[in-house]
């Protein structure tokens, strides 16, 4: 009778255990992010900043949702694998695959390089791809159904702000401001080279395109660049887009020869502009402009809270909370709204089984406000599918960024993702 006894009650056991373990609703987010490779000092922070707030939001609470048949409150935990796509088309392929045999309902991504290689498979796989610090490319646009998506558009489209603010407020000379344009030779920004294209719409504003050229990812030198467009072309602004490495390389350069940035204006794109700039080249860099898509760590927007409990969950201080970790946080909040949609219209059951839900809110992403961490986030055209429609830009003075401009609209420019 005692065995009998015994067996009945470890058969309830294993009952109750089973029963626990098949309730729990768990979803799986790949993260490819970029630790290494030349694109790595923005990568880290962008990466763990997306990695911190999915960590703390699986671990403490959960995506809470109203479940659609039932009615109640429900959550659904994250689970969250990280692996280093080190910026590098290959590696970030076999991390894909990796993910795929994991079984993730999800991957979220840094870098256009990296993820435009993985859209193909994804759309045929039905996994969801958001490379959320990456620009919208012909390769990694062109696979349909879509199923990869980036936080901006074109690196033609994304520079527009920059342009716009310096063309439309800083220039306060006669005649016709010049521009020139230094941009990392990566294939996904070769579209900057294209015939007229950024021509046009430099003229379109009321200012002249100098020339473009294109500069290797690693460089120890730019001073024969600079010396082109500078001097030799007389250009009022010089914009680079690159890496916080060629800033550093550039910064330098302006100073070795004798060019002053208050009378030349320099900015540089979100990939070749962070904090790290005022430990490596704190005197150099002073003076200088860039573009960010977030507030400053200082400005206590409501947001702000929630990045520094994630920070904080993981063990950082308040230095690595940085401009690039607040993007990343953004990246994961956007993906906590599509997830919560989803969840919401469909189930728990639907969206762990099928990519398509969770595919169809980024697609369809309609106006979120990530409590004041940036300007609203939509997707507004469904030609080209991103999220961010709007940059500032901020000067580097004694030792911090200081607001410039107020948020400045991103322009879309035909043929550019062509």
């Amino acid at each position: 009778m005692r065995r009998k006894l015994t067996g009945l009650y470890a058969v309830m056991l294993i009952g109750i255990f089973s029963s626990a373990a098949a309730e729990e609703k768990i979803l799986t987010i790949g993260i490819s992010g970029t630790y290494s490779g030349g694109f790595a000092s923005v990568g880290k922070s962008v990466s763990d900043g997306e990695t911190d707030y999915l960590k703390w939001l699986g671990t403490d609470r959960g995506i809470e949702y109203k479940d659609p048949v039932s009615g109640k409150t429900e959550k659904a935990g994250i689970n969250v694998i990280i692996e280093d796509n080190a910026y590098n088309p290959a590696k970030a392929a076999s991390v894909y695959e990796s993910f795929k045999m994991k079984r993730v309902n999800m991957i979220f991504g840094f870098g256009s390089t990296p993820g435009q290689v993985c859209a193909a498979n994804a759309s045929q796989d039905r996994i969801p791809y958001l490379s959320w610090y990456a620009y919208a490319t012909p390769l990694g646009y062109k696979p349909k159904p879509q199923y990869y998506w980036t936080f901006l558009p074109t690196i033609a489209e994304s520079a527009t702000p920059m342009i716009k603010w310096f063309v439309k407020e800083k220039w306060q000379g006669p005649g016709t401001p010049k521009i020139g344009i230094m941009a990392a030779d990566v294939p996904s920004w070769r579209v900057l080279g294209k015939p007229k294209m950024m021509d046009s719409y430099i003229r379109s504003l009321g200012g002249e395109l100098s020339g473009i050229e294109f500069i290797p990812p690693v460089t120890p030198d730019l001073s024969m660049t600079v010396g082109k467009l500078v001097l030799e072309k007389g250009v009022n602004a010089l914009i680079l887009i690159g890496n916080s490495s060629q800033t550093v390389v550039l910064a330098k350069n302006l100073k070795q020869m004798g060019i002053d940035t208050a009378k030349i204006t320099v900015l540089c794109n979100i990939s070749a502009w962070d904090e790290s700039l005022f430990k490596s080249i704190p005197h150099e860099v002073e003076g200088l402009y860039g573009e960010v898509h977030t507030v400053l760590p200082e400005e206590n927007v409501p947001g702000m809270q929630k990045v520094r409990e994630a920070a904080k969950k993981a063990g950082r201080g308040t230095e690595q909370i940085v401009v690039n970790y607040i993007n990343g946080v953004i990246g994961a909040m956007v993906l906590e709204h599509a997830v919560r949609n989803a969840l919401e219209k469909h189930g728990y059951e639907k969206v762990a089984q099928s990519g398509e839900f969770i595919r169809d809110e980024l697609q369809n992403f309609k106006s979120f406000d990530p409590f004041g961490l940036t300007a609203p986030i939509a997707v507004l055209y469904q030609d080209q599918p991103y999220f961010y429609n709007h940059a500032r830009i901020v000067r580097a003075e004694n030792g911090r960024f200081k607001a410039e401009s107020q948020w400045i609209q991103l322009d879309r420019i035909p043929g550019s993702l062509e």
